[in-house]
C-alpha cells in the first residue's frame, strides 16, 4: 500500500486536486484504494455504472468508443470522473495499453467529500471548466 504522503503528492500533481489544502488532500487520499491491471485488461466498458473514478499512477490507458481511440491517458492523470460526477453510465471503454497501477475513488466517497468540503467542489469545478475550454479550443 502506498504511504499517505505519496498519495497526497500524487493528488497535488493532478489538475483536479492541485489547488486543495493539505487537509483536504489527506481526506481524499484516505479514501483511495489500489488496483493493478495487466496490459489489455478492461477497467470499465461503455454502459457500466459510473461508480468510481481512477487516478493512473503508472501505465497508459486507452479511452475508446468502440474501435475509435478517443484519448490515451498517461500517468499521472485521472479519468472516469465525469460519469461519477454526472451519476451516469460510462460513455466509453477504458483499456490498459500497458500494465497499470491505479488508485480508485468510489463515487459514494467522492460525493461524501464534496458534501462536506466546499473547497473540493470549487477545485473540481475549476478543473472541469478548464478541460471543457481546452477541448473547445481544439475544435
Amino acid at each position: 500500500m502506498r504511504p499517505a504522503a505519496e498519495r497526497v503528492r500524487l493528488l497535488r500533481s493532478l489538475a483536479l486536486f492541485s489547488g486543495l489544502a493539505d487537509a483536504d488532500l489527506e481526506l481524499v487520499a484516505a479514501k483511495l484504494t489500489e488496483a493493478s491491471f495487466d496490459k489489455g485488461s478492461t477497467i470499465f466498458r461503455a454502459g457500466d455504472p459510473g461508480d468510481s473514478m481512477f487516478l493512473l499512477v503508472r501505465g497508459k490507458v486507452a479511452i475508446r468508443d468502440r474501435a475509435r481511440l478517443l484519448v490515451t491517458i498517461t500517468a499521472p492523470e485521472c479519468f472516469g470522473e465525469l460519469a461519477v460526477l454526472s451519476n451516469e453510465e460510462r460513455s466509453a471503454d477504458a483499456i490498459c495499453d500497458e500494465s497499470c497501477e491505479l488508485l480508485k475513488l468510489r463515487a459514494s466517497d467522492l460525493r461524501e467529500l464534496l458534501a462536506t468540503r466546499p473547497a473540493l467542489q470549487h477545485q473540481m469545478m475549476l478543473a472541469l471548466v478548464r478541460r471543457v475550454k481546452e477541448v473547445g479550443s481544439r475544435r
